[in-house]
């Protein structure tokens, strides 16, 4: 089975992230800017806006979009057993016999509402790496590290 989750952008093109290390949310620029050079790959890893710490680029996911996901895969996964224990059913009860089968419950049950995503924090770049632009909390006060490679740099 296969299915997948959207995680909502702001109206700015940001998508909310959290360290895995620190656990504080930003967002990073979803995408290519106009300053990407034209080559440019994702790298593998990225670099925390706050403490610095550097972490794979699948370990960025907040709390609230780990925790939608899960709730869609139990409701995919719920309807996938319901409609292999129906099939199964069909099957027995098609041969007669002494046992008759009945699969009752929701066979489609409704998804969650899906997540928003306020235009929230301030936009900034790093020097070293101005094509990657974040958004941290709005009354930061400690230097920033890039995003790329880790760098600090102060606002």
């Amino acid at each position: 089975m296969e299915f997948s989750v959207e995680v909502p952008l702001d109206a700015d093109g940001f998508v909310r992230r959290e360290c895995p290390n620190c656990e504080r949310e930003f967002k990073w620029f979803d995408g290519a800017t106009e300053e990407s050079p034209p080559d440019w790959e994702d790298p593998d890893s990225y670099f925390c806006p706050y403490c610095g710490q550097q972490a794979g680029g699948d370990e960025w996911w907040t709390q609230a979009q780990l925790n939608y996901a899960e709730q869609v895969a139990l409701i995919y996964a719920g309807q996938a057993v319901t409609d292999e224990l129906t099939g199964m059913a069909r099957t027995i009860n098609r041969q007669g016999g002494l046992i008759r089968l009945e699969v009752s419950g929701e066979s489609e049950s409704p998804l969650p509402p899906p997540l928003q995503e306020p235009n929230d924090m301030v936009a900034v770049a790093a020097p070293c790496h101005l094509f990657e632009p974040i958004k941290v909390i709005d009354d930061l006060v400690e230097p920033l590290h890039c995003l790329i490679c880790g760098n600090p740099f102060e606002v």
